[in-house]
């Protein structure tokens, strides 16, 4: 035999032998996975039997996972489906017991309330399957004691929630939030019924309010108490309670603290404070009492400038507009009382067209005289004298013009004969003091926004006849010692005539006018109360009248009553007597 044949040989026998131990061991694997299938189904059938269910399914499960054998196939996959719905429930009941465990260990509101609407969702799902999946679910939750669990885990859990609570009432901390959430939460079932949950929660969470609100009006601002008041309010309303007793607790705080303020006059307070209220909606908005307070009394502050307004005190019903605006827009109300005020009060009138800090004195005024609402007039530091007057349309005009330094104003008055006696031009009539007369006289006409100058005279007195013409007694300069006449012409007074009344005479003639009205000139020596003396070479001149007479030249206007002989002869005097009627020194 060659030596090629004899390898192949050598190797055939190889391949044979490594086949017949590979058959081996296929035998043998498959022997092996027959015998644990047998084995295994036969574990199961006896676990299922003994009601190990779950033990049963996974042993079925293992059996079946050796599909390279067929035992009892079928036979398996219908106990593992009878069986699914029972290893289902108990895998969900060992679930929800560890869940049970674990929520009362650690105080888990939250997995204790999951875990709660997880077995009621279970419940509700049961319900609906056939007698037999309701009876196996009822059964093991029996078998569990579910209810009894939850009733029991709840019950604690409801404890430890109210106490939380009272120690806070007692601490006054106030940081229960989350413990009044779970409270809320928590099953109905478990306080006997809804009712039952509502009227134990409510008295629990009022009195927690009474003591949180009350720790809040002592501690914290107005404003801060408000802002906490709505944060629990939203708080409430996010989680469903009603908390009835919040809103009135709160608006009787707020109406107290409101009062305390009208109770000191603080207007500006009271406003402030009842707009930080109203800014916030969830206190009541319009319906709430405080809103309905608040405007009540605003209205009253109404009432109140409508009344200053009607007793003509002006400033202090602006005034008082102007702290309301705070509440709501007022401009109105105070350009209406502003109007008023300078219809009413010419002083205000002439203050608004120089400013407020003007100091005025001898303030004059005529209504619906000139065209306008009201004219006014008066003396501006005594330097000046201011006119304005308010036309028919609000608007002002005024003017003013330049008085002589040192002048000193006896009157000021308007008067409407002096001028052209046109409507639309009043005139204004000024007396004051004169070094030469009784008087000095100034007029001023208005014409638009000019005060023209229209008469300057110095004299004793000063009438107006029918005509419109001036009549002076005794006038500095044309006419003195005379009545005289001026007339208003090219918008000024001019000297006219004078009415003489009486004769002029020498002094050596007045014996021969006994009775009858002359005009002569003396040198007074001597005066005495109403009387003077004027010496003569036979006598003196006794002059009586209601005048202060001054010694030295004078010119007199009298009536001439007779003499009396006040000394014998040889040495002769006489006293010549005259009634003096004016007199012009």
């Amino acid at each position: 035999m060659s030596a090629s044949m004899y390898k192949h040989s050598i190797r055939s026998r190889n391949a044979a032998a490594m086949l017949l131990a590979f058959m081996l061991c296929l035998a043998a694997y498959k022997g092996y996975n027959s015998w644990m299938k047998t084995k295994l189904y036969a574990e199961a059938a006896a676990l299922q039997a003994a009601g190990n269910d779950l033990e049963a399914e996974e042993t079925y499960t293992r059996a079946q996972n050796i599909n390279s054998i067929k035992y009892k196939d079928s036979e398996t996959a219908e106990a593992l489906a009878a069986l699914r719905p029972v290893t289902d429930l108990k895998r969900y009941f060992g679930a929800l017991e560890g869940d049970l465990a674990a929520a009362n260990e650690a105080n888990d509101i939250n997995l204790l309330l999951k875990s709660y609407e997880s077995f009621q969702t279970k419940a509700a799902e049961m319900a609906a399957q056939n007698e037999a999946a309701k009876k196996r679910f009822a059964d093991m939750a029996a078998a569990n004691k579910i209810d009894e669990r939850f009733t029991e885990i709840f019950t604690g859990s409801k404890q430890k929630l109210i106490q939380s609570l009272e120690a806070d009432i007692s601490k006054k901390t106030f940081d229960s939030d989350n413990a009044i959430i779970y409270l809320q939460q928590l099953p109905a079932a478990f306080f006997t019924d809804e009712k039952t949950k509502k009227q134990q929660l409510n008295k629990l969470l009022e009195r927690y309010d009474q003591a949180r609100l009350d720790t809040l009006f002592k501690n914290k601002t107005y404003e801060e108490v408000l802002k906490d008041g709505v944060r629990i309010r939203k708080f409430y309303d996010s989680n469903g309670i009603e908390a009835a007793w919040l809103l009135p607790k709160l608006e009787a705080y707020a109406q107290n603290e409101l009062a305390k303020l009208l109770t000191k006059n603080d207007l500006p307070g009271f406003i402030s404070k009842a707009r930080a209220y109203q800014a916030y909606k969830e206190l009541g908005g319009s319906s709430s009492k405080v809103t309905a307070y608040v405007q009540t009394n605003i209205r009253k502050q109404f009432d109140r400038a409508e009344q200053l307004m009607a007793s003509r005190k002006f400033t202090d019903a602006i005034a008082l507009y102007n702290v309301l605006d705070k509440y709501q827009d007022t401009q109105k109300e105070v350009s209406n009382a502003e109007q008023l005020w300078l219809e009413s009060d010419p002083l205000q009138l002439l203050r608004k067209t120089v400013g407020n800090e003007a100091k005025f004195t001898n303030v004059v005024s005529a209504k619906a005289a000139g065209g306008a609402k009201l004219l006014a007039a008066g003396l501006l530091d005594n330097k000046a004298i201011v006119m304005a007057r308010l036309l028919t349309d609000q608007k002002i005009e005024t003017a003013q013009a330049e008085l002589d330094k040192g002048l000193t104003i006896k009157s000021v008055q308007w008067s409407e004969q002096l001028g052209d006696g046109k409507p639309d031009t009043p005139s204004l009539l000024i007396e004051a003091a004169s070094k030469n007369r009784k008087t000095r006289y100034i007029a001023y006409e208005v014409k638009a926004t000019q005060l023209r100058k229209i008469l300057d005279i110095e004299a004793d007195k000063m009438d107006i006849d029918r005509s419109g013409t001036i009549v002076f007694d005794n006038p500095a300069g044309d006419g003195a010692g005379r009545k005289a006449y001026y007339e208003y012409r090219d918008n000024k007074y001019v000297f006219a005539k004078t009415n003489v009344d009486f004769i002029d005479i020498p002094l050596t003639e007045l014996t021969n006018h006994k009775n009858e009205k002359v005009r002569f000139q003396v040198t007074i020596t001597s005066v005495e109360d109403n009387k003077a003396i004027a010496q003569l070479s036979n006598g003196y001149i006794t002059l009586s009248g209601k005048f202060k007479f001054k010694t030295g030249p004078a010119t007199i206007t009298g009536t001439y009553t007779g003499l009396e002989e006040v000394r014998k002869p040889p040495s002769q005097l006489y006293e010549y007597k005259v009634t003096v009627t004016d007199v012009a020194q």
